[in-house]
């Protein structure tokens, strides 16, 4: 088998938001959040020929499992990306294009720190808003009650969504490996769908113009040494990125490491400064791909 990623792993972070539909002609636009291995993804997929299925996941190791299971199956009607589905899904989709969204057994955050990454908080409500079409479905599948009765409650409480009643221990067409081990221990499971009535607001794409060829006054090394080990805040207050390790080849050309942290999603890319007379060219390094949080836009800012 050969595992070529490119065609099913979608790296794109320039043209944003992505045009789906070329990308992949379908019907209807699917998505998964958390595929983990990618078995319920390949199973949406198969069960739902005329459909784009697209899994997002910030695991990597679970991204190159989902991948070569995608790519074994055959199946050409599988898209997935790597990274965190609060940016992905506000950057890479138009509005009210989805017809359905899935949550498979995420974690539930049960301590008070991390209230901000549970699907119960406002923000969650407001991208399914964002990227839902008028009768698009939001599922979720837990082990945790509390965490769905929260999940009804919030959804509840918004005049655009309607939330039907919580199923106990469901028949499921397809049992994941977190519900297949739940059940051996005798645990029970949940099932939640919330149905998008209404636009709650017309909202506009919020896709960003952002540079990637900078020019900086000095030379490559003066440039990495001024940089190495600084760290700050993002463009909005939060996050934090720091500028880590670098290396100057014998031509002159450096590469710097910056790792940034937004909401706990972290990205690690690096920037390459290449000498231009009297002034210094700086490139965003392809290989990380890394989305324009607002700690990376920091980062960027104090290169300059």
């Amino acid at each position: 088998m050969n595992w070529n990623f490119q065609d099913i792993l979608i790296t794109e972070r320039q043209n944003l938001p992505l045009d789906w539909q070329k990308i992949k002609n379908y019907e209807e636009l699917l998505v998964e959040i958390g595929f983990g291995n990618g078995e319920f993804t390949t199973f949406l997929a198969e069960k739902n020929p005329d459909a784009l299925i697209v899994g997002i996941e910030v695991s990597q190791m679970c991204v190159t499992k989902a991948c070569r299971r995608a790519l074994a199956s055959g199946l050409k009607n599988i898209k997935l990306m790597h990274g965190d589905a609060g940016l992905i899904l506000r950057k890479s989709f138009t509005p009210h294009t989805v017809s359905k969204v899935f949550m498979n057994f995420p974690c539930p955050w049960p301590k008070s720190r991390h209230a901000s990454r549970r699907v119960t908080v406002p923000s969650f409500v407001n991208l399914l808003d964002y990227i839902l079409k008028v009768g698009g479905e939001f599922h979720l599948a837990t082990d945790v009650e509390w965490y769905a009765l929260d999940c009804a409650e919030i959804f509840s409480s918004q005049d655009n969504f309607s939330v039907a009643p919580l199923i106990k221990n469901p028949i499921r067409a397809y049992v994941t490996k977190y519900e297949r081990k739940w059940q051996k221990e005798g645990r029970n499971t949940f099932d939640l769908v919330i149905t998008k009535t209404a636009n709650k607001v017309e909202n506009e794409s919020e896709q960003e113009i952002m540079e990637e060829i900078f020019e900086i006054s000095g030379n490559v090394a003066e440039v990495m040494q001024r940089l190495a080990g600084s760290e700050g805040v993002g463009t909005d207050g939060s996050g934090h990125y720091v500028f880590r390790d670098y290396y100057m080849s014998p031509d002159g050309v450096g590469i710097m490491l910056v790792i940034t942290s937004d909401e706990g999603f972290e990205q690690h890319f690096y920037m390459k400064f290449l000498p231009r007379g009297e002034k210094v060219t700086m490139k965003l390094d392809p290989i990380g791909h890394p989305y324009r949080t607002p700690a990376v836009k920091a980062a960027i800012k104090r290169a300059l």
